[in-house]
This record gives C-alpha cells, sequence and structure tokens, in this order.
C-alpha cells in the first residue's frame, strides 16, 4: 500500500480486543491505537498496552481529563419523565429514576440554585433547585427535559453565573495509566478535556516529559485558550462529538476550520475525531455526507483521523478502516502531492477566528434585540481590597432585579443604567438614542448628598441589603430630571392615583449613568426557575426549537390562558411555549410566586403536549407603564428567545387609565420591533361547545350572550378561594385549584399582602 500522509488513531474496545484484531489492524496501515479511559479500567489499560507492544503497534494514553460525569445506575438505562424530583449525589452510589451521582463528587460544592445539569448531548437535562443540603453530601434538582439514559454518562453544567469549575487535568486514574505508560515505555499521550495551557504544564510534569502530548479540544475552555493550548501541545485532537455539547453544532465545520488554520502557524499537527463513518457500526456502507466530511477534513488540513465508536464497539470495525483508508488515498492522490495543510482557504483566514470560536453567530432562534445578547456578568470575583476600596451605592430589590436583568441581557441591547441621550429618547420616542426601540427607562436614583460623593469615570460599588458588593457600575454621567415631565410622557397623565406616576414623585432627584458589570445575584426564593436568556437560548436549541411562543403572567393558570396559549403555538406553528410569569413584588392580592409555579408544574407533569413546554421565571416589577410596558415585555422575551408573544385584552393595564385595546394598537408603531405579536381579544367559555371562544373583534361568529360565560376576574377568584370554594371547572381545572385550596387550608400565605 502507498504510504499515506494523514494518519489513522483506531480506538480499540470490545469489537477489536483480541491480538489478531490488532496484528489485522497493524497490517491495514493503522499508526496509534487507544482505548477510551473513560469506559475502561486499568486492568484493560494494561492488557491492551501489552497487545500493542507484542504486535508493534504504537499506543497513545487517553486520559479521563477533567470532566463531569454521571456514575453507575441500578439498571443499564434509566427514563426520567418531565419535573421528576432527583437528588445529585457526591459519593458514588448506583443511580435510579429518584438519585444520580456525578464524577468527580466534589463538583456538587460548585453548583448553585438554578444551574442547568445537561446530561450526554442533552437526553436528560436537570435544574438545580436546592443546594442547602450540600454538607450532607448531595444537592436536589428537577428534570426540565426528560428521558433515557445510561451509565457514566458525559455532563455539561450551564450554570446561571458564569464560572470556572475547579477540575484537575488528571483524575486519580488517569496518574495511574501515566505510570503504567512510563514503565511500558508509552510516548504519546491524548490529554481530554484540555482547558489550559497550566493544564499541559501539569501533565508534562506528570509523564516527566517522556510523552508528546496531543490536547484534546472539547470544552468551551479550550477555545478560549486555544492559542495558548496550540503553543504548548506537541498534536491538537478535535473532539467534535463533545466541543457539540457546548457549542451549536452548527458552529462545528467552522471551528474545526479555524482551529487547524491556527495550528498551522505553528506547524501544530490536528487530529478530528467523532462521527467520521458512525453509520459503520452499524452499516457496512458511510453516508454520502460522512464520506463528504472525511475528504474535506483532509483537504482542511488534518493531520490524523480518529475512529472511536465504528472500531471499538461497531459491527464492521475493518471494514471502516478499509473504507478510511480508501478515502485518504482518494483525497490524497487528488491533491496531488500537495501537503494538505497548505490547501487553507482565503474563507478561513479572513474570519476573526476569535469570535467565532467564542460568540453565537449563528442559531435558528430570533437574534436577540439589537444584535447581540449582551453579557456583562463576570466570570471571577474581583479582588475584595479594590471592592472595599469602591464608593458605595445601596440598591432596593427592584434595582438588584435590574442589575442582574441588564447583565444577563434581558434588556439587550442596554449594558448599564442610561445616560441622559438614551433617558429622554425613550421618554419621547419610545427608543435608544440611537434608534433601536425600547418604551422604558432603566434608570438609578440616587440623593444629591450621594451623587456629589461620586467622580465620572470612578467605579462604584452597587451593595445588596447586607452591604455586599453585588455589581459594579462604571460611572460616565450624572445628571437632574424633570419628575412631571417624566411622569407625563411615560404614563400620559399627573394624577397622583396613577401608581407609577406616584412612583416616578419618589424617585431621588439624580440619576446615575453607567456600563455595570455583575458579581453575584441577589438573593431570591425562585433563583432556581429564574433561568437566563442565555440557558433559555440554549434549551431551546438543544430541543430543536426555532419559533418560541412567549406568554407573561403574574397569576395561578386558568382554562382562559391555557386557551390561548395552546390556540398560539397551534396558529402560528410554533415548535415551543416559554411560560414566564414575573415573581418580583406585585401587588396586594396577587398571587405569590410559589402557587403560581406549582400551578404550571402541575401542567407540565399532566396536561401539556410532552416536551413542548419550558417554564422559568421572570425576575422583575411593575411599572405600571400599560402599553409602553406591554412592549417591554415583549423584547425582553425577545431577548430571551421568543419569536412570537401573546398579548391579551388590557395587557399589562393599570385601572382605568389606558384603553383596553391600547397594548394592542402601541405594536403597530414598531415595525421593526424583530418579534411576531399574538393579539388576543377577549375570550369567551361556550357552554354549548364546552370550549373557550374568542371575542367578536377577533373576525369570529358571535354566540349567544345566554351561551357564554364571561372570565372570571381575578379578584372574584380569590374570593371564592379565601371562603374554601373550588372555582367552576370550565374557569379552572379542579388539579389546579386543589393546590391553593390546600395551601390555604394549611394556613400557608397564598396571596401578597
Amino acid at each position: 500500500m502507498e504510504k499515506k500522509q494523514t494518519k489513522i488513531i483506531v480506538t480499540i474496545g470490545p469489537a477489536t480486543s483480541t491480538e489478531q484484531d490488532l496484528r489485522k489492524i497493524k497490517d491495514k496501515g493503522v499508526d496509534f491505537v487507544r482505548v477510551n479511559m473513560s469506559h475502561s479500567s486499568l486492568e484493560d489499560l494494561e492488557h491492551f498496552i501489552n497487545s500493542s507492544k507484542r504486535v508493534g503497534i504504537p499506543f497513545i494514553i487517553d486520559t479521563e481529563g477533567s470532566q463531569i460525569r454521571t456514575g453507575d445506575l441500578e439498571k443499564d438505562t434509566i427514563y426520567f419523565k418531565e419535573n421528576e424530583k432527583v437528588e445529585i449525589h457526591a459519593n458514588a452510589i448506583a443511580g435510579n429514576r429518584q438519585k444520580l451521582c456525578l464524577k468527580p463528587g466534589y463538583v456538587i460544592e460548585q453548583l448553585d440554585v438554578g444551574d442547568l445539569i445537561h446530561v450526554d448531548f442533552d437526553t436528560l437535562i436537570l435544574r438545580v433547585t436546592d443546594v442547602s443540603t450540600v454538607s450532607e453530601g448531595f444537592i436536589s434538582g428537577k428534570t426540565i427535559t426528560g428521558g433515557r439514559i445510561g451509565k457514566n454518562k458525559a455532563v455539561v453544567i450551564d450554570p446561571v453565573f458564569d464560572k470556572k469549575f475547579r477540575l484537575p487535568p488528571l483524575s486519580p486514574k488517569d496518574y495511574q495509566s501515566v505510570e503504567l505508560g512510563l514503565r511500558s515505555g508509552i510516548e504519546h499521550i491524548a490529554v481530554s478535556f484540555v482547558r489550559s495551557g497550566e493544564s499541559i504544564d501539569e501533565v508534562r510534569r506528570a509523564t516527566q516529559n517522556r510523552m508528546k502530548i496531543i490536547s484534546k479540544i472539547e470544552c468551551i475552555d479550550a477555545l478560549e485558550n486555544i492559542d495558548e493550548i496550540i503553543r504548548k501541545s506537541d498534536f491538537i485532537l478535535i473532539d467534535r462529538g463533545d466541543l457539540s455539547k457546548e457549542i451549536p453544532i452548527e458552529k462545528i465545520p467552522f471551528t474545526q476550520k479555524i482551529i487547524m488554520h491556527k495550528a498551522s502557524r505553528h506547524n501544530t499537527g490536528v487530529f478530528v475525531a467523532t462521527n467520521l463513518l458512525e453509520t459503520m457500526i452499524e452499516k457496512r456502507k458511510p453516508t454520502r455526507a460522512e464520506v463528504h466530511d472525511v475528504v474535506n477534513t483532509i483537504v482542511d488540513g488534518a493531520l490524523g483521523l480518529t475512529l472511536a465508536a465504528e472500531t471499538a464497539i461497531g459491527k464492521h470495525p475493518m471494514e471502516c478502516i478499509n473504507m478510511l483508508n480508501t478515502l485518504i488515498q482518494h483525497t490524497e492522490s487528488a491533491i496531488n502531492g500537495t501537503d494538505p495543510r497548505n490547501l487553507v482557504k482565503g474563507l478561513v483566514s479572513s474570519l476573526e477566528a476569535s469570535d467565532y470560536l467564542l460568540e453565537n453567530v449563528s442559531s435558528s432562534l430570533v437574534p436577540p434585540h439589537g444584535g447581540k445578547l449582551v453579557n456583562r456578568v463576570l466570570a471571577e470575583v474581583p479582588d475584595q481590597n479594590y471592592l472595599d476600596s469602591l464608593p458605595k451605592v445601596r440598591l432596593d430589590q427592584n434595582r438588584q432585579m435590574d442589575v442582574e436583568q441588564i447583565c444577563f441581557g434581558t434588556f439587550s441591547p442596554i449594558e448599564g443604567f442610561m445616560g441622559q441621550d438614551d433617558f429622554h429618547s425613550v421618554l419621547s420616542n419610545m427608543r435608544l438614542a440611537s434608534g433601536v426601540v425600547w418604551p422604558l427607562p432603566i434608570t438609578l436614583d440616587v440623593n444629591e448628598e450621594t451623587a456629589d460623593k461620586l467622580t465620572i469615570g470612578e467605579d462604584v460599588g452597587l451593595t445588596d441589603e447586607r452591604g455586599e458588593v453585588m455589581a459594579v457600575l462604571h460611572l460616565s454621567e450624572k445628571f437632574s430630571f424633570d419628575k412631571e415631565d417624566t411622569a407625563v410622557k411615560m404614563y400620559g397623565t399627573d394624577c397622583n392615583d396613577h401608581p407609577g406616576v406616584r412612583m416616578v414623585r419618589a424617585m431621588r432627584p439624580v440619576l446615575l449613568a453607567g456600563k455595570v458589570d455583575l458579581i453575584k445575584g441577589r438573593e431570591s426564593e425562585t433563583r432556581a426557575y429564574e433561568l437566563t436568556p442565555r440557558q433559555l437560548r440554549r434549551l431551546f436549541e438543544d430541543r430543536g426549537w426555532a419559533k418560541v411562543l412567549g406568554f407573561h403572567t403574574r397569576n395561578v393558570l386558568h382554562k382562559g390562558h391555557e386557551f390561548m396559549q395552546l390556540k398560539a403555538m397551534k396558529d402560528e406553528n410554533c415548535d415551543g411555549l416559554l411560560i414566564q410569569p414575573v415573581v418580583g413584588k406585585k401587588k396586594t392580592g396577587d398571587f405569590k410566586p410559589e402557587y403560581i409555579i406549582k400551578s404550571y408544574e402541575k401542567m407540565i407533569e399532566s396536561f401539556y403536549p410532552k416536551e413542548s413546554v419550558v417554564f422559568a421565571a421572570f425576575s422583575t416589577f411593575s411599572r405600571y407603564a400599560g402599553p409602553r410596558e406591554a412592549v417591554f415585555t415583549a423584547l425582553c422575551r425577545k431577548n430571551f428567545g421568543c419569536s412570537h408573544f401573546i398579548i391579551g385584552r388590557d395587557h399589562t393595564g393599570v385601572g382605568d387609565y389606558y384603553d383596553p385595546y391600547a397594548s394592542h394598537k402601541i405594536f403597530d408603531n414598531f415595525p421593526d420591533l424583530g418579534m411576531k405579536i399574538v393579539k388576543f381579544d377577549e375570550i369567551f367559555y361556550s357552554k354549548r361547545l364546552d370550549d373557550y371562544v374568542l371575542g367578536n373583534g377577533n373576525g369570529n361568529a358571535t354566540h349567544d350572550e345566554s351561551d357564554r360565560l364571561s372570565l372570571i376576574s381575578g379578584t372574584e377568584a380569590r374570593a371564592m378561594f379565601m371562603r374554601a370554594e373550588s372555582p367552576p371547572s370550565w374557569f379552572m381545572r379542579p388539579e389546579i385549584s386543589n393546590i391553593v385550596l390546600t395551601a390555604l387550608k394549611k394556613g400557608e400565605q397564598v396571596f401578597e399582602a
């Protein structure tokens, strides 16, 4: 066989476990073999090293690395339903539907309420709900997306707050593998989940600089530090499977090209792994797409290709190697002796590579408002001496929520508290000074004494009730404002009975402006449900959704809401529904968040179409701005990933200050909103049809007045509950009513005081 330039790494396992298999593999021109130590024992490793030495084929130690995984299970596989409670343990246990463990166990100490745990390519997604028992060796979560998982599956954490997990580059078993490899004279080590140049330094120390290091690129940290990793490594291996758990799958092809382009500058060879000939695990022939992928990977400049499951557990391992050899020979013949690494196209070199690797430049979802999702959450806490030195401004709960939403990107494109130009433009035109639609001022007010102590250009510590700095304001402006003018422009009235007018008049006289960086979140009882725009967008992408319908509420679910949600989903051909109640401060008599959450969890468990609804909470407060606030609620949901948003009759209404359809009409002023507003007129229950019907304003046939039942008001429903009466089943499902009635019987505070 003519000597090839492109190397082949073959993963050996149950399908290729004998010495005779290894002799066949060597005869086919394979350059290296390896075993996957995430699924192999030290005894397996020693067996395969000895076999490869007898056959005379180079062996690569392939580490477990700094990866989070689940552990053993009581059965081979376990199926989880949506919204099931699961304990997550640090100690190695055999998992079941009630409990799982994570490896390494100490990772649970780094998890926070609201973090999402993606298991096995998003087969199962858990939401962390309680970490108060971490000292007892476990925390608690609930399933957001159910599914069937097996033993020892890879885990990716999507945290509420950006954080770097403290994971060593080598596991205890890896160090034992290295010792075995050194005794056996192994010359190559593939290091899984390399995160930084420091990781490579530690591996060089552990291997006594006697092994060539192949750094595996399979996590977002590696992309952030790719230049340093390439510079310190002997070779690079792009593991497209694990990498696709952390970045959108459509980004993998160009990410691969960019890494190869960067590596070529340092003359560092690149191997590519995962899904090369996946079909041949079961079949004797690859797909055309797989052939195309392999050929293009070679042309792009890969030093080598890595077969994984195809040869470790596949039905046709030898045929798979034969096919790979055929594709290599054909491609190299077509190149006609030219080094493939010299064929990198101008397309790749013209890209801003680091931007492409780390920015979410492509998505099936609606783009964030303004084009880019703001993220101003600091991954590392600043030095305490620096924080102590800052002048301080104390935030109330409302301002704390604003700071969080600014930094999470919910208010994109806003990156901080507004300056004068944006403030006046929003009041006058409902647009930022840049022209981007935005209906409400986002401001930080202080008294004159505080303002006088602050200097433009300095950093200001924004503190919570305990005096701890939760964010840093980079102060760019201080300015006064006309309260009466602000109230009239915002609310269309100067009437002091209007709660928004009273809110403006109670503001302090000076506004501070500047970008904000979040250090830590506020204390919140509903943190587990307050998913960030980044988390929700990833969740929607993982479910394959492109068109997402948003629903805003502040009440326990009734059947009228359910009718609107499911009808809009069907009529607009939406892939999924985001239900997102407001959990900030509300008015007296409103339902407390706990019971809204319980009502929707019951709906997801028992009534909504499976895998079609995501529930999250939106921590904000009422601005009492009527139609302006309707636009605000829509734009925030756009940033959360919603392409469609329901606006009902009198949406965010305030008493009798606004026409019931003002929140419909205002959207006519914004054709550039970038999302579809789904408007609903009044809806009624038809006794004859035993179903809900739309009001006449929606162009439907009229229904006899005696046949129509109007929705029960919130005040009426509350009065029924307080009398221990269940609202009629046509208005609210009994299963939902019982949640409220049971709580009241126990003496729980169901309504805001």
